[in-house]
């Protein structure tokens, strides 16, 4: 063996390697497929619309396997109506529903068919009182089914601007990924065309024998054949611009594309581990390095066709990872012979080109092109690849060291099971298309599925579990409002809910306990609750990835463990955040309502609204488990001392927090906090806490060079006194960690009061004057929040032109036209809000702080100077004569 083939062996062990650190191994494969089919299984109980039964599968990269977390795949997802059957052989005929004829005519689309209606003299009460659109009546007088009436249904259902068309599907738009929806009529029968796979000449390894005997059986799906446009480019060697005039619209609408998804899956789930990071790899390739050329008209199925072919045409034994490069090779080699030739043939229907209508001739040659450098270089590309950091990750491997910078192969594992758990663990309805209105018919669907022999039993159980909790905080909340007692038949659901292991099916039935003044009962549970809780779990972050890398003994890799397993075990190892919607407002305490009144950021509310049909849901409160089981028990303890305790154990829980800032809903806990603190009778305290917790008291210094074994906080004490002359010490200060070696990471000090921070904000000027400190900068620290705050009002300005408006502390101010601020008389005022702390003032019959800048003379009552200063929703405009021109959001 000489040195270049031990290197390119080398390179592929290591490249094989990074594909398994990013979850392209047998486990989390197989349970990414377990969890895809899990979520259709369940999908297809819950979702009847008007008593007809939908059934939903997942295809692509979601069901495959074949994505990672940087990938960010969206989710397709095929849905078809029981009443409608296709029948290729009259023998298909099914009298109990609306039967159409496939329909191949010399003038169908490559890959289409038309679906005329048959047999309906003696089915008449299935067809519809209107035509309407569901329905295409053509020359011959022949029913066609119309491709697009149930897309355009589903727009209407959804009414909201995240739902959009895109060709063949519907893309509803989520905050992370997408779900693209894809109406379709089954067809049992496979078509000639579809039988391509049976017939053709080819090796005879693979497929198996067992799976095209599999294949055989699987059912094909007409699906609408999406836009069938002209394509226009231009020719760059000729130096012409064309374009290619494609069908009319009045014909194209007639025509339903074959597709064979299930054949497809079938194949895909029989490729092994090496064969599944090839293709995840030319996947990578193509969006990385090719995408940019010829955006998405190269699409992911072009390449899972050339890998089907390679596997196809190769043998078995070259499937290893020490040649994981050279079968990445292979697989483009086919993809280049089939550009040399224009011609991408369909690997399960005959006579279809996967190029045509998408790459004009120009772009297949610069697609080939790249192809060809690529496979000269032996793949060194892929050392450049930023996507799930496999460049870095290589060049980490064969250094033989660690970036801290970049996820764990440990620390992916668990996120991706986390996510697949929040597939499995949704807190409400919403995922399968359902109001709560349709909760309890969901729960007895749910309920009947769950048989001794069902492949998904306790996966379906703990779902039903979750979903009873839900129904009975909804009711309960009903009966609270109205002031009747909770019914047993409530309480009976809540007690099912407990067989879960998830603790917010307990909190949430403890919540009711305490809003119900159920104490004892309450304390007992709660109870149970930290129980389980100091058991070992692990509390889940929603935002912040901070967690990932913490060591937790679910986390081991276990080959024995079955997806099922790994999912149930990760489902009772670890807290997600407790979550109330507005359905369920009564069985959160009352002071906690006020939460959907607080100032949020945009993390904050990401999966706060969601629209189905024409209702909203939108979440009212949600918080920490731990810091909502201590909330809870203090509002349940019937003495001081565990008053005392609980209160203590809330006030150490938002301390760590905030040091550590990895919890998603800190400003929630506060509240909490500080409403304790209330009851307490020490409002002086409260606000003390709330300005500690805040980082009132906090000032940022950046730049401040760093050294070897300091003490942080002498260092920052011998600063002001020495650079900025004032005789104050600090509380605490503690340097953060910089992203970077090269930059001194920034300190966060504690001032003892709000006088000795602002004593130091005065005097920080004096650091330009200082030769070594000129580069260091004091400021106020501010929380997330703030910051996101300050970065929306930037990019307002920006928006708006910089010219006309500036941006100064948390104001926006309006330029006049010589790009100053105006000041030349009439009064002038600034009405100011603490964000946080607003509804607490309110609560306790406190006016907002103002500051008057006195030109003449000045109204003194609230209600005058809102009304004068044109208070709105989102902000206020200073008004009256030619006073500043000044908008202050709050």
């Amino acid at each position: 063996m000489n040195m270049e083939e031990k290197d390119f062996k080398q390179f592929s062990k290591e490249l094989s390697q990074v594909m398994d650190d990013i979850g392209i191994n047998e486990e989390m494969v197989s349970l990414r497929r377990h969890v895809s089919l899990l979520i259709d299984r369940c999908m297809s109980i819950c979702f009847n619309f008007n008593r007809s039964s939908y059934k939903f599968f997942t295809f692509g990269s979601q069901s495959e396997g074949s994505t990672t977390i940087g990938m960010n795949s969206d989710f397709d997802r095929l849905f078809y109506h029981e009443i409608h059957n296709d029948c290729v052989h009259l023998s298909d005929y099914q009298a109990s529903k609306l039967n159409y004829y496939v329909i191949q005519e010399p003038t169908s689309l490559p890959q289409c068919c038309c679906l005329p209606l048959v047999g309906v003299l003696g089915n008449r009460a299935l067809l519809p009182k209107d035509i309407g659109t569901q329905f295409i009546i053509d020359e011959q007088g022949r029913w066609l089914l119309n491709p697009t009436h149930y897309l355009d249904m589903l727009l209407e259902s959804f009414e909201n601007s995240k739902m959009t068309r895109h060709g063949p599907a519907c893309t509803y738009h989520e905050t992370t990924f997408d779900n693209e929806y894809v109406w379709a009529v089954r067809c049992l029968s496979l078509p000639d065309n579809c039988k391509v796979l049976f017939t053709r000449q080819r090796p005879g390894h693979w497929p198996k024998q067992e799976t095209l005997l599999k294949a055989e059986q699987c059912e094909v799906y007409m699906v609408n054949p999406g836009v069938k446009g002209h394509i226009s480019g231009y020719n760059n060697e000729r130096r012409f611009g064309f374009i290619k005039l494609q069908y009319q619209n009045t014909y194209a609408d007639k025509q339903f594309r074959m597709s064979t998804n299930m054949i497809e899956r079938l194949l895909m789930f029989d490729l092994n581990i090496v064969q599944m990071k090839a293709y995840v790899i030319t996947k990578m390739i193509r969006k990385e390095f090719l995408q940019s050329l010829v955006d998405e008209r190269l699409s992911t199925f072009h390449m899972k066709t050339a890998l089907l072919f390679t596997i196809e045409q190769f043998p078995e034994n070259i499937w290893r990872d020490d040649n994981l490069v050279q079968c990445v090779i292979f697989c483009l080699n086919t993809l280049r012979r089939f550009l040399k030739r224009c011609y991408c043939p369909h690997y399960t229907i005959s006579s279809v080109n996967l190029f045509a209508e998408k790459l004009p001739k120009n772009e297949l040659e610069f697609i080939k092109e790249k192809l060809t450098e690529m496979i000269k270089s032996s793949l060194r590309c892929l050392q450049t690849l930023r996507m799930d950091d496999v460049g870095c990750r290589l060049s980490a491997g064969s250094l033989g060291s660690s970036n801290e910078n970049i996820l764990s192969a440990t620390g992916i594992r668990f996120e991706i099971i986390i996510k697949m758990l929040r597939q499995l663990r949704n807190d409400h309805p919403q995922p399968y298309g359902h109001t709560y209105k349709k909760i309890k018919t969901d729960i007895l669907e749910i309920k009947s599925a769950i048989t001794p022999d069902c492949e998904y039993k306790d996966e379906l159980e703990f779902m039903f579990q979750s979903m009873c909790s839900n129904a009975a905080s909804q009711e309960a909340s009903d009966c609270i409002a109205n002031r009747m007692e909770v019914t047993s038949d409530i309480i009976e659901m809540y007690e099912i809910s407990l067989g879960s292991k998830d603790i917010t099916n307990h909190l949430r039935y403890a919540s009711m306990l305490v809003c119900t003044r159920q104490y004892e009962h309450a304390c007992a549970l709660l109870e149970t609750i930290e129980n389980m809780i100091a058991s070992g779990v692990n509390e889940i972050s929603e935002l912040s990835k901070l967690n990932i890398d913490v060591k937790h003994e679910s986390d081991q890799r276990s080959s024995k463990c079955s997806s099922k397993e790994i999912l149930m075990k990760y489902a009772a190892k670890n807290i997600f955040p407790i979550v109330f919607f507005r359905s369920e407002i009564k069985c959160v305490p009352v002071h906690l309502i006020n939460e959907k009144d607080r100032a949020i950021t945009d993390d904050e509310i990401k999966c706060a609204y969601v629209k189905i049909g024409s209702r909203f849901i939108n979440h009212v409160f949600k918080a920490d488990a731990k810091a909502f089981l201590y909330y809870l028990q203090y509002m349940s303890a019937n003495n001081i001392d565990k008053k005392k305790i609980a209160f203590e154990k809330l006030s150490d829980y938002c301390e760590c927090e905030r040091k550590n800032r990895t919890s998603d809903h800190l400003a929630t806990a506060q509240d909490m906090l500080n409403n304790v603190v209330e009851l307490e009778h020490s409002l002086t305290h409260a606000m003390d806490t709330s300005q500690t917790n805040s980082g009132v008291n906090n000032i940022v210094i950046r730049n401040f060079p760093e050294r070897a074994n300091e003490n942080v906080k002498d260092r920052v004490n011998s600063l002001l006194k020495n650079v900025l002359k004032v005789n104050i010490s600090i509380k605490s200060a503690e340097r953060k960690k910089a992203k970077s070696g090269t930059e001194n990471g920034v300190i966060i000090a504690v001032c003892k009061s709000r006088d000795d921070k602002d004593t130091v904000m005065k005097s920080e000027s004096k650091l330009r004057l200082s030769r070594a400190y000129s580069s260091v900068y004091i400021e106020n620290d501010m929380t997330q929040k703030e910051r996101n705050y300050i970065s929306n009002l930037r990019t307002l300005a920006h928006v708006i032109g910089k010219d006309k408006v500036n941006v100064q502390g948390n104001k926006l101010l309006v330029r006049d036209q010589t790009g100053q601020r105006t000041n030349t008389g009439g009064d002038c005022q600034r009405v100011t809000y603490r964000r946080d702390r607003q509804s607490m003032d309110i609560r306790r019959g406190n006016t907002p702080a103002t500051s008057q800048y006195r030109n003449g003379g000045h109204c003194d009552t609230f209600a005058t100077r809102t009304s004068e200063n044109g208070y709105c929703n989102h902000g206020r405009e200073q008004g009256g004569g030619d006073r500043d021109h000044l908008l202050q959001f709050t």
